[in-house]
């Protein structure tokens, strides 16, 4: 008894049906009996029918014949593999690159780049950590045959940063041309992130964005598109400062890309007298934010008048002011924020306040105090991490009631208070764009964040802290691979809201990751690869992408 298999043809296609029979003799010669008919199946399951229906199968012995060797996440991998083929990243970098290095060809370190940016998206860890995950993953399936081996892949990175200037041109292409972004207005932010080690020669002590002054640093500057997708970046020594890298980053911006008229946005670390005067002599425009001791010097003796003002939103207004020669100042004011400004003022003089009471009352008992400089290092400690402190004159004075015959007092610099109360909830916007409007302006300011949501995802999901590189090429190739994988996050993200699939790029990938590529051995001694059955989420993940079939990798 076994399954017969009929193939029959009409027209251009070719339908197969199936049944049970059993062969028997007649007359000599061997026949076929229909025990059951089973209509018109696709190959696979012809084929699971024959093996379901051969000799030594049964419901007991067969299934423990079968050998399931591994099972490994797949359906993560497969969009992002979707993704890359869609975009043409690597075909684009493949007729492009080329390879400073001898030792490696450009088809070697695209292979290397492409392994690494898998790991960047989904398991993101060292160089080395990336050779033990490969056995785990089928990654393979999307890379070029061969061994990877830790020196290939820190050359591939030499490759890349050898390169830099087309992937710039390949994202600028994908952003403005496939994307159809805005390249008019571009948006400009720095960022550190530290180092392990101290033999890179660009790493220094600066500004640290991490927290960690305990370590040396690179600074990045990144441009983005209004949506954030990343056009530009620049690794800079550690101890560069903001405002300093403007005129370079705009000029190379002009050089690089056939921009006709660029309106910068940036923070207002980067207001500068010299930045603007580049800025307006290469004829572009700028959108910046005014920084705090500029705006007091506006503000001192205006009235801030809710009447006198537009409103934007439900808490957000704004009034344009008198500003310098070509430049437009816009006031605006955030009712909310100016009330949570004054609360958390309030909380924290109140804070300080009662820590030098009860230091002042444990004068005298407190034994680890016994002289005026010990308190007033007390009192510095307290004053220390409290934005507050500006706001506070403490001295010690001459005291008869207190065994140590002194006494903290302190007084409130009320007038500083008052100056600082009237600035609440108030940021202001400088730009030489006269075209825009208030709430137009403001729209374009806040688009910022943008940036620095690229950098939240860039330090905290695609983890590219520590750096632990020593040679320059080698820690400008990792940043910029970071870059890539968040170019890679930023596409599925815009296709998925497009979609209305209200899901973070990270949650997608997520969820796709529970489909496995399972590897069997059949009893026949055939090897085959099966998917785990997909869910609903996933079928909706998948239907966004217009992807409609997600292909099994060949048995090799």
């Amino acid at each position: 008894m076994f399954v017969k298999v009929t193939p029959r043809k009409k027209g251009n296609k070719t339908y197969y049906y199936a049944e049970l029979v059993e062969s028997y003799r007649e007359d000599g010669k061997v026949k076929h009996r229909r025990i059951a008919y089973f209509g018109r199946v696709d190959p696979e399951t012809a084929r699971r029918l024959k093996i379901t229906f051969s000799p030594d199968f049964d419901s007991f012995t067969n299934l423990n014949k079968v050998k399931y060797l591994s099972a490994v996440p797949y359906g993560n991998f497969f969009l992002i593999e979707y993704c890359l083929k869609q975009l043409g990243m690597f075909d684009y970098f493949q007729y492009n690159f080329v390879s400073p290095d001898p030792h490696i060809t450009v088809s070697t370190a695209l292979k290397g780049i492409k392994a690494m940016l898998f790991q960047r998206l989904l398991q993101p860890d060292s160089k080395l950590a990336l050779l033990e995950w490969l056995p785990l993953t089928p990654l393979k399936h999307f890379l070029a045959p061969g061994e990877l081996d830790l020196q290939s892949l820190y050359r591939s990175l030499e490759v890349l940063q050898a390169n830099l200037k087309h992937v710039e041109e390949y994202l600028y292409h994908m952003a403005i041309e496939q994307f159809k972004e805005d390249s008019k207005e571009l948006y400009y932010d720095l960022t550190s992130s530290y180092f392990e080690g101290r033999k890179c020669i660009i790493a220094e002590y600066g500004y640290s964005r991490d927290k960690r002054k305990d370590r040396k640093q690179i600074v990045i500057g990144l441009v983005t598109t209004a949506s954030g997708f990343p056009l530009k970046c620049k690794v800079y020594p550690g101890n560069r400062v903001d405002k300093t890298t403007v005129t370079e980053m705009i000029s190379e911006l002009q050089e690089e890309f056939p921009f006709q008229e660029i309106v910068l946005v940036g923070d207002r670390g980067m207001l500068t007298a010299n930045n603007v005067a580049t800025i307006e002599e290469l004829g572009h425009k700028y959108v910046m934010a005014l920084p705090r001791i500029q705006s007091k010097k506006y503000l001192k003796d205006r009235d801030i008048n809710l009447k006198s003002m537009r409103k934007i939103t439900t808490d957000l207004y704004a009034q344009f002011i008198p500003g310098g020669e070509n430049q437009r100042l816009l006031l605006c004011l955030n009712t909310q924020k100016r009330e949570e400004d004054r609360e958390y003022r309030q909380f924290c003089l109140q804070s300080i306040q009662e820590q030098l009471e009860r230091l002042n009352n444990s004068l005298g008992k407190n034994k680890t105090i016994t002289s005026r400089d010990e308190a007033m290092k007390r009192v510095g400690m307290i004053l220390k991490e409290n934005f507050a402190r500006k706001y506070f004159r403490v001295v010690t004075v001459n005291s008869s009631k207190n065994p140590l015959g002194f006494e903290i007092q302190y007084q409130l610099k009320t007038a500083q208070i008052e100056e600082d109360e009237k600035l609440d909830g108030t940021f202001m916007i400088c730009s030489n764009e006269q075209s825009y409007e208030d709430e137009k302006l403001i729209q374009v300011y806040k688009n910022l964040s943008q940036v620095e949501r690229a950098f939240k995802v860039i330090k905290n999901e695609l983890d590219i802290r520590p750096i632990n590189h020593y040679k320059p090429v080698r820690v400008e190739g990792h940043v910029y691979l970071c870059v890539l994988a968040y170019f890679i996050t930023k596409v599925i993200e815009h296709i998925a809201h497009q979609k209305k699939l209200n899901k973070s790029a990270p949650k997608i990938l997520r969820e796709l990751s529970q489909i496995a590529l399972i590897e069997i051995h059949l009893p026949d001694g055939q090897k085959k690869y099966s998917l785990t059955t997909m869910q609903e989420e996933h079928k909706e993940i998948f239907k966004a992408f217009q992807i409609k079939n997600v292909e099994i990798p060949d048995v090799g």
